[in-house]
């Protein structure tokens, strides 16, 4: 099985693709022209991270450490 996924922009312009076959160790990240190939634990890591960033509150502001 081969799982991909891709973001484009309204007028279908590719901005990221990702794509994994079942049994490469590597997952394969397009970014417009660049490709870089990730092991399946630095996946999990970048995975995180964007987890992260898309849970956090719009427009968060850092807490004041003056108060």
């Amino acid at each position: 099985m081969k799982a991909t996924v891709t973001i484009s922009t309204s007028t279908g312009l590719e901005i990221l693709a990702v794509s994994v076959d079942d049994y490469d160790p590597f997952v394969i990240i397009a970014v417009r022209d660049v490709t870089i190939q990730l092991t399946r634990d630095e996946c999990r890591t970048v995975a995180d991270a964007l987890r992260a960033a898309a849970l956090r509150e719009p427009y968060e502001a850092a807490p004041n450490l003056l108060a």
